[in-house]
Order: structure tokens, then sequence, then C-alpha cells
């Protein structure tokens, strides 16, 4: 059996330059785009603090109630019996699409809302510390506890593009558990791209500086661009899911069946055969 339960909220937060100037894009919200967007370019401009470095993350989040509903009416198995993955469906462009990177998925740790955002090339449709998230707010004038979005970097799944076009899809059936009983509070997920693959920067004081993150394993090469389509997409079918899989064969014994034996004692000889009419 498959259960979809598709997302409620989700945006693209990023620092990137805008479109023509050198100012930094971090105010900006895409929480009502129907497209998400994770990319990693590095040295489109340079300085003292050597070449620049342009992110962008999407956040995601899910129904969890919806799930948890289900499961106290018997319509999902108990954890163990059921796995839950997350599927992304590639988004075609006319941009560069990226190949051989690796995509991580992290739980996110602080609640964020989504926004009203549209613009994903200009960049200026802003939140103004009024409603929405982007690079440094989660949510109106409360900022994330570290720049790009407040994630769990102990817990990942990840997986890997060597084409680039392909959907993503993994197992996050270990945090959805979590979210299901109590043990974690569910903030969504944050995808993109892996930390060696996102753009290199080294900070002086070896931490973020303003809105970069300070990332010394990264790399010196830019992967653009991964689009996903977003919870608002015309495309039903290809809008965001946490699906639910489990195995709801119903199994009998006709294999062992025996009609008589001379071998079993009289009450055993004794046998009902129970037929499915369909």
């Amino acid at each position: 059996m498959i259960k979809f339960y598709k997302a409620d909220k989700d945006n693209t937060i990023t620092n990137a330059f805008s479109l023509g100037v050198k100012n930094r894009a971090t105010g900006s919200n895409m929480g009502a785009s129907d497209i998400m967007e994770v990319f990693s370019i590095y040295g489109q401009g340079s300085g003292s603090d050597g070449y620049s470095q342009e992110l962008s993350r999407a956040i995601i989040q899910f129904d969890v109630q919806s799930i948890i509903a289900d499961r106290s009416s018997g319509l999902l198995p108990a954890s163990g019996s059921v796995q839950f993955r997350l599927r992304m469906f590639n988004a075609k462009h006319v941009e560069m699409t990226p190949k051989d990177y690796e995509l991580a998925v992290h739980p996110l740790t602080e609640s964020w809302q989504e926004g009203y955002g549209l613009d994903m090339d200009t960049y200026k449709d802003k939140s103004y510390d009024n409603f929405g998230s982007n690079w440094i707010r989660r949510s109106g004038n409360t900022s994330w506890s570290t720049v790009g979005g407040a994630y769990d970097n102990s817990v990942v799944y990840s997986q890997s593009f060597p084409v680039g076009t392909e959907d993503l899809d993994v197992d996050v059936s270990a945090t959805v558990e979590s979210w299901i009983g109590g043990g974690l509070t569910n903030n969504g997920f944050m995808v993109k791209l892996g930390e060696t693959y996102e753009a290199y920067y080294s900070a002086s004081s070896g931490a973020n500086t303003g809105s970069l993150i300070h990332n010394v394993s990264g790399l010196k090469q830019t992967k653009y661009t991964k689009n996903f389509f977003g919870r608002g997409s015309e495309f039903f079918h290809k809008v965001p899911v946490i699906q639910a899989i489990w195995d709801d064969v119903k199994y009998d014994d006709r294999g062992g069946f025996v009609p008589s034996s001379s071998l079993a004692p009289s009450a055993d000889n004794i046998n009902k055969i129970k037929f499915y009419n369909y």
C-alpha cells in the first residue's frame, strides 16, 4: 500500500546577489512560488575575503497530524512496518543544470513562516521583517539561530545525482517516526547541496560571517541550478510528498494445506476452505 502526504509549507531562501547588482538577496522570500531552487555559485565576485559564495536552499514542511491520525485509526501500521520517503520531483528549466553532485536533507530545528513571495529572478519580493522566512529571518523579524536556516547536521539523508535531472527520493522514516512519537518537533526539512558541494568560503574567524557560510571543505566550482516543483504547482502529480509504503497483502496457508492424512488424528482431518469471491 502507498499513501501520499502533501507539503503544507515550502520556500526557497538564498544569499545570492540580486540580478545586475552586488547586493545580497538575503531578505527575499519565495514562499508562494511553484518552484523550489537549490544551487551554489562560486567566484561571481571577489574581494578582500576571496572569491564569493552564493547559495540557495529549499525548506519544506508536511502535515504530520494527518499521519498521526492515520496511525491512530489503524490505517497506517505500527512503527517498523511502514517506510516514509521524501519525494520531490525535478522541474525542467532553460538554465544550466548541474551534474555529479549530492543533495543533503536535514530536519529543521526551528519553526518558520512560508511567506507570499514569487520572484525567483531579481529577488524583489522581500519579507521586510513582516511575514515569511528568508536567509536571515525565519518568521517576521525573528532570526534563524544561524544564517541560511537552522538544521540538525547530525541527521542527514543524502542522494547522489550523476545526471542532475533525477527526482529526490530518500528514506526519512527515522525523522518522521520521531515527529509522530513526539520525540522531535516537526519543523520540516532543509534540502541543500551536500557540504562538500556548496561553495567554498573561509572566514578568518572560522565561523559564519554576515550572510556567508564558513565552509573550508566546500567546492571551488559552481553547481547551478537544481529545481523542484513546489506544493503550489499546477502539476498536482509532481508536488512534493512524504510517501508512506507498507505491505498490506493478506496471506493464507494454501501452501501448507493437507486435505487428509492417515498420520493425523481425525480432528485434524476436518478442514474448512474459505473462498473470496470477486
